[in-house]
């Protein structure tokens, strides 16, 4: 028995239904532009897909305290969230473990975030040097 009109899409309007999420590279570069916007300072996408397979890219970026820190998780979870239906699989922000360090992992875009001192002591750079620099926001 068919279904009445009102209960019946045809199948472009039920994939016009279908959230669209971003891909790995629109994602990265949405994280770039917002924590650009929060004014993190020293921002560098990296793509580390030939160099590992838990990621795609890299985002790193500098700030100056915990306070801009969270400001940025905050702006994240908002556009990305909220607007974009995208969110972290995890997150561990400067308050845990490891102080100085914010790390946002959305699968394929890993973002990075840190207090000067622990970027220079930790020195993702350095470690992942073979990796593509795609941006570099200085």
């Amino acid at each position: 028995m068919p279904c009445p009109v009102i209960y019946c899409k045809t199948d472009s309007e039920r994939s016009s239904d279908r959230e669209v999420q971003l891909n790995s590279n629109e994602l990265a570069r949405k994280i770039v532009e917002i924590i650009e916007e929060k004014q993190a300072a020293d921002i560098v996408l990296l793509d580390v897909s030939d160099q590992t397979s838990i990621s795609t890219y890299f985002v790193l970026g500098s700030v100056d305290n915990e306070r801009q820190a969270n400001a940025i998780r905050d702006d994240l979870w908002e556009q990305l969230q909220i607007e974009e239906k995208t969110r972290p699989l995890n997150v561990h922000d400067l308050r845990q473990e490891g102080g100085g360090w914010l790390l946002a992992d959305y699968g394929d875009v890993i973002l990075h975030l840190f207090t000067e001192e622990t970027r220079r002591r930790y020195d993702l750079e350095g470690l992942w040097s073979d990796a593509h620099v795609v941006l570099k926001i200085l």
